[in-house]
């Protein structure tokens, strides 16, 4: 089953910045199966259930994660780079994004050894000591990455972002966001929020 972003009860793509920090939440839940599958089932035969969640948590990885990628790298990132030269006073924000996107290689070679080990498991229905090994040390690091990335986000650029970025960059962030998802129903041009 596919994520739906802008369902009912969720920010939708009039909110970028909201749904950015709702995208936040899926990556820690979805990291939390992986790692509560990992520790309950140490590299052993996996429950049918186990399997569900795991090919789940593994596909959001590896479809719906790219999206969020980029929704900070190629809409978010370059509208702050624009602020900043009409009005300037961004700079140390844009530094801690170069920060932020090495994170993202980071994560993104983590995720790529857990989806090989996982599929692995997947595949032969166990893993031996070093598999599991690596597995449990690549969620850690991702754990570790996430929750400072996560933090700096949601508490420091996000926020600043909301305050800097007019009306119209944010429509032009959710269009885009909308267009990465194959959506067509992002907000309007000039479509004020909650309207």
């Amino acid at each position: 089953m596919p994520i739906e972003l802008g369902t009912k009860g969720q920010p939708g793509f009039d909110d970028p910045i909201g749904l950015m920090m709702d995208c936040h939440r899926r990556i820690e839940r979805f990291l939390s199966v992986l790692e509560h599958i990992a520790d309950r089932f140490a590299g052993g035969g996996l429950s049918g259930e186990a399997v569900a969640a795991m090919r789940v948590a593994l596909r959001y990885f590896r479809e719906s994660a790219p999206h969020h990628t980029a929704d900070e790298e190629a809409s978010l990132f370059p509208r702050l780079r624009e602020v900043n030269e009409s009005a300037g006073g961004l700079d140390c924000l844009l530094l801690e994004a170069e920060r932020l996107e090495l994170q993202h290689r980071r994560a993104e070679a983590l995720h790529a050894s857990v989806d090989l080990l996982c599929t692995r498991w997947l595949t032969l229905g166990l893993l031996d000591g070093d598999e599991i090994a690596a597995l449990e040390h690549d969620l850690r690091e991702l754990r570790s990455l996430y929750a400072e990335h996560i933090a700096f986000e949601d508490e420091t650029l996000f926020p600043s972002a909301a305050r800097m970025l007019g009306r119209e960059a944010l429509d032009r962030i959710g269009r885009e966001m909308a267009e990465r998802r194959g959506h067509e129903d992002g907000p309007a041009p000039g479509k004020e929020r909650g309207a």
